[in-house]
C-alpha cells in the first residue's frame, strides 16, 4: 500500500514530439502544498461497471490535499503517499502507474504516482498517490546503478 512505483529502463530513446515530452521530477526537497491544483491522466476505467477503458487519454484537474485531510477518508496514510481530492472525477482502476504532475516554475513536474482510491470510483473521494519526493533517493540511486 505503499511505495508503489516501478521505473522502466527503455531500449531505445523516446521519440519526442510536439505530443510527447518529458516531465520533471520533484527534488526530495520540494514542497507541494495542499490545495495546489495539479493534473492527473490515465486510460482506466471512467465508470467502475464499464466493460471497456477509453479510446482516448484522460485528464482530471484536482486539489491536492494535506495528509491530515485525506485521513479523514482514509484512516492512517503514509507520509510517502499523497492525497488529490476528487473534484467531481478521480483516478480508476487502470489508471495505476500514471502521473500526477503539478506546474513548478513554469515546469510539469511528477508529484505522485497513482496507486489507490475508492473501489467505485468515487467523484468525491480522494484518490492516493506515491509521493515522488519521498521516493527520490530511491529513483536516484536506481538509476545510478543501471
Amino acid at each position: 500500500m505503499k511505495n508503489d512505483i516501478t521505473l522502466l529502463k527503455l531500449a531505445t530513446p523516446a521519440n519526442m514530439t510536439d505530443r510527447v515530452s518529458p516531465v520533471c521530477l520533484s527534488a526530495a526537497t520540494d514542497d507541494f502544498p495542499g490545495g495546489l491544483t495539479c493534473v492527473t491522466t490515465g486510460w482506466g476505467l471512467t465508470n467502475p461497471s464499464a466493460q471497456n477503458t477509453p479510446d482516448q487519454l484522460q485528464q482530471v484537474a484536482l486539489p491536492l490535499l494535506t495528509n491530515r485531510q485525506c485521513r479523514r477518508y482514509w484512516g492512517n496514510i503514509p507520509d510517502v503517499m499523497i492525497c488529490a481530492d476528487a473534484a467531481g472525477a478521480s483516478s480508476c482502476m487502470g489508471d495505476s502507474g500514471g502521473p500526477l504532475v503539478c506546474q513548478k516554475d513554469g515546469a510539469w513536474t511528477l508529484v505522485g504516482i497513482v496507486s489507490w482510491g475508492s473501489s467505485t470510483c468515487s467523484p468525491s473521494t480522494p484518490g492516493v498517490y506515491a509521493r515522488v519526493t519521498k521516493l527520490r533517493a530511491w529513483i536516484d540511486q536506481t538509476i545510478a546503478a543501471n
